[in-house]
């Protein structure tokens, strides 16, 4: 049982505050975007149907909803209750546990595979521990797969705080001038998150005892949509159309170096 520490617990209200501030039917959405269906492509192919799936850090359950739909047996936790309670209100016949995903209540060899979105990083004593534990919980020949965010020249300068474009972002003036609604502060988090290189993620999968079959760059569309509002369609995640075209032009010519994820696939 992962032992509790402040940074922590930060990340879990952190998390319970951004679901109560989003709509199920709203995430639902996101699943019909062109990124969320190229990235199905790279990993839904590896999914066996005859058995039960996990997905560990499910939030408001729209990956969940999904793959239910599709005709795959899932279940979903989390470690906020909330989240899981409006979900199961949303629909009853989801298979949900509230539980850390570091300590689940299943037994060894339970899953077929066991689906990682954008959870670890945000572990400050790091990824390995959780993915220690998904190795436990899968059969063998089981497949993990594991989205975490990119370490490159682009994600550093994004989530640098200080960088121009944030600070231009921010500025009363500007916001007025390009007709921008006032920043809703809110609304900004200080969520602890890691940004992976491929190199250390496959590492620690490969150490852990998977092997790893796919490893590829994804979400470059999005990374423009991280980096400036004039490529936002929507504040749900949604590119526009300027952003899908240079998107599809970074992934052609600098695939790692412009990524918003890192996306895996491997095997026990």
């Amino acid at each position: 049982m992962l032992k509790s520490n402040p940074e922590y617990d930060q990340t879990r209200v952190e998390f319970e505050d951004e679901w109560s501030r989003n709509k199920i039917e709203d995430l639902i959405r996101t699943n019909d975007y062109k990124r969320a269906r190229q990235e199905r492509n790279l990993y839904e192919n590896y999914l066996p149907k005859g058995g039960l799936i996990l997905e560990a850090g499910c939030g408001l359950g729209p990956k969940v909803i999904y793959f239910k739909k599709k005709g795959f047996r899932v279940v979903g936790v989390d470690f906020v209750p909330s989240a899981l309670k409006r979900l199961k209100q949303f629909d009853p016949s989801i298979n949900l546990a509230a539980c850390d995903i570091h300590d689940c209540p299943f037994p060894d060899d339970s899953f077929v595979a066991y689906l990682s979105y954008g959870v670890v990083e945000h572990f400050p004593h790091g990824s390995q521990d959780a993915i220690i534990e998904a190795y436990r919980v899968l059969k063998k020949g089981g497949i993990i797969l594991m989205m975490v965010p990119a370490e490159n020249f682009l994600s550093r300068f994004i989530h640098n705080p200080n960088n121009f474009l944030n600070r231009l972002r921010k500025n009363l003036l500007v916001r007025k001038i390009f007709n921008k609604p006032k920043l809703d502060d809110s609304m900004e988090h200080d969520l602890y998150m890691k940004l992976h290189t491929r190199q250390e993620m496959s590492d620690i999968l490969k150490n852990v005892g998977f092997k790893v079959m796919v490893e590829e760059p994804v979400g470059h569309s999005f990374s423009l949509f991280m980096l400036s509002e004039i490529f936002q369609k929507d504040s749900l995640g949604q590119t526009n159309a300027l952003a899908e075209m240079l998107g599809e032009l970074l992934k052609r010519m600098f695939p790692w170096e412009t990524a918003n994820h890192l996306l895996f696939v491997g095997e026990k």
